[in-house]
């Protein structure tokens, strides 16, 4: 028997179960196992799927499933059963749009008066459309001339995404590796990282000189393919194999990471990581994290029965 674990996960409202369930049985598949529980103010279902008879590619059924959990509102992870039982003992996350709530070059072209400019190039660059590299030199090299001064006042007031501290916190009580690798910049990332303990803090270096930001980037950008060649080494490092970590992300910098990880999770991902992850969340709150790599009796009892 083949078997998936499907997690549910989302603001409460009718329709779910049914959604569901009536998505998984006109594909053959039959559930097993089935439970339901809360997680902070969201409703939270765990199903143990037998997949042995769909008639369909496994990455079919996938498709609808979160085809159906995005027309409902509602965040859809899909595990290989061996995966599901295997702990998650390393986390890698974003940070603009995952940990904080904003895009911090957006916030850096609001303060140098390039905020058109800078705005249309990122969003080219999250949906895929202009390589990264690419995208982060070009829009550096309009921030020429800022004052540090300004985007220090900046850090003072960047928004953390709710549950972030939470989230972390929790993690590394539980043995968790935390790590924050971003596209963004050190200037930013580096506080950000400090004030919610992560364990390693990976970011693109800014240039400055007499106090202002040159335009450049100092050493190799960090983009996707640098991004899971730092996972590797960090995992390596860790003595955690890569079906032990998760990844966590939004925009197509962090595709790498999310497909190559255990558990590669979109958060408000854009259309392209949402294909490709493992599973996505459509709420603004990282405690949702805990449902998918934490512990917790409802996951321990679907273990047990797979």
């Amino acid at each position: 028997m083949t078997k998936i674990v499907v997690t549910i996960l989302g603001r409460d409202r009718p329709g779910i179960v049914a959604g569901i369930t009536t998505t998984l049985a006109s594909l053959n598949a039959n559930i097993v196992k089935a439970r339901a529980s809360s997680l902070s103010d969201l409703f939270l279902m765990l199903l143990v799927v037998d997949v042995s008879k769909v008639k369909v590619p496994l990455s079919k059924l996938v498709d609808k499933l979160k085809s159906e959990g995005g027309k409902l509102g509602v965040g859809v992870s899909v595990e290989m059963g061996d995966a599901y039982k295997k702990e998650k003992r390393l986390i890698v996350l974003d940070m603009d749009d995952t940990v904080i709530d904003t895009e911090v070059i957006d916030e850096l072209a609001k303060m140098a008066g390039v905020e058109r400019e800078v705005k249309a190039i990122t969003k080219a660059a999250m949906e895929g459309k202009i390589e990264f590299k690419d995208a982060l030199t070009r829009r550096v090299k309009l921030l020429k001339g800022l004052p540090v001064s300004k985007i220090e006042q900046f850090k003072s007031r960047i928004p953390i995404v709710p549950g972030a501290i939470e989230v972390i916190s929790e993690l590394k009580k539980a043995g968790f590796v935390t790590v924050l690798m971003t596209g963004s910049f050190d200037i930013i990332a580096n506080d950000v990282g400090k004030k919610l303990e992560f364990d390693y803090v990976f970011a693109n270096k800014l240039v400055v000189k007499n106090g202002k930001l040159t335009g450049e980037v100092k050493g190799k950008v960090l983009d996707a393919e640098s991004k899971l060649e730092l996972l590797r080494k960090i995992a390596e490092k860790e003595g955690i194999p890569l079906e032990e970590c998760a990844a966590v992300g939004d925009g197509a910098n962090d595709l790498l990471i999310i497909k190559n990880a255990g558990l590669g999770i979109g958060f408000n991902p854009k259309k392209l990581v949402k294909k490709e992850a493992d599973a996505f969340v459509n709420v603004k709150d990282l405690k949702v994290l805990l449902a998918f790599v934490g512990g917790g009796k409802l996951r321990e009892d679907i273990k047990n029965r797979l």
